[in-house]
């Protein structure tokens, strides 16, 4: 059994906050991981932050992540009877505030910054649908919207299907998304898009609008209504428009082969980019833990302040 040592950002320090406020983030952790630790607390307060600021929501009590040294450690360290799907790098508990997070360590190419304020946004969301289920469009295209998933992998994923005439009805998205692998690139895609559509048409505070109401039991439907005065049909009649708008432009402009021609390229190209940039930015957030950039990390009683455990 390892015990794992709760880090505490200590916001008082890097916000001036006076009094008996608390962090708001915890981040657990072998010990191995005390500065890696401390950064993520940071980048998960600012997560927090921002997902105030664009769409109204505030976590309740404090969140803790649980960072998990290496891939068997954290197959092991599910909650309850659901597996941990073997690509997943992180998994929100809303009914715990709590998120597993592999650490960045395992994660070679991948941008942990994202996936943590993806599952941020999971864990925020499930908390406001305690009573029920937040329709899948909205929690996907909430938490791609905060941690900034976007590019040209959404935008060919909606282009071709507005190509191909398959877009997908919104209440068909209300329960889940497709197995299959284009039909679920496209309902992402989609539901990213009707975000954006949403806020385009109808102002920012349309989403925050939107959210409240869904949480406060009221059906997509109605909610939809009352954030838009149009109803389902007339509503998504409306958004498949503006997609067709903008991306059967981009279709015509580059025509089908070339677009899936430089599609391809510009996909291996963003991929090493990827790569070459995750590398780098964990490599800088080493440096700046060296050179004591980090708030400092509060320790839990005794120095180990035990605070959970990987089986």
């Amino acid at each position: 059994m390892k015990i794992l040592l709760p880090v505490l950002l200590s916001v008082l320090i890097s916000t001036g906050a006076r009094g008996d406020n608390l962090p708001r983030v915890v981040v657990s952790h072998d010990g191995s991981e005390e500065r890696l630790a401390g950064t993520l607390a940071r980048k998960a307060e600012k997560a927090l932050s921002r997902l105030e600021e664009k769409f109204g929501l505030k976590p309740s009590g404090r969140v803790e992540i649980v960072l998990v040294p290496d891939r068997a450690s954290f197959s092991r360290a599910r909650i309850g009877k659901a597996k941990i799907p073997d690509w997943a790098v992180g998994v929100a508990y809303p009914d715990l505030n709590r998120i597993l997070l592999l650490s960045p360590r395992e994660l070679p190419g991948r941008d942990v910054s994202q996936v943590l304020t993806h599952e941020l946004a999971h864990l925020v969301l499930g908390r406001i649908f305690r009573q029920g289920e937040a329709p899948t469009w909205l929690n996907e295209a909430l938490a791609m919207h905060l941690s900034w998933e976007w590019g040209l992998s959404r935008q060919m994923a909606m282009s071709r299907a507005v190509m191909a005439g398959r877009l997908i009805p919104l209440e068909n998205l209300i329960k889940g998304f497709p197995k299959d692998k284009i039909g679920a690139e496209t309902a992402y895609a989609e539901s990213f898009y009707f975000i954006s559509f949403l806020k385009s048409r109808y102002g920012r505070s349309s989403v925050e609008r939107l959210i409240r109401n869904l949480g406060l039991g009221v059906s997509p439907e109605n909610a939809l209504l009352q954030t838009s005065g149009l109803n389902m049909e007339h509503l998504e009649g409306e958004f498949f428009r503006w997609l067709k708008y903008r991306f059967s432009f981009l279709a015509i402009l580059t025509g089908s082969g070339t677009l899936w021609f430089l599609a391809a390229i510009l996909l291996v190209a963003a991929w090493i980019r990827k790569r070459v940039t995750s590398a780098r930015k964990l490599a800088e957030w080493e440096r700046e833990e060296l050179e004591g950039k980090d708030p400092p990390a509060l320790r839990g009683p005794n120095g180990s302040g035990m605070d959970g455990n990987l089986n």
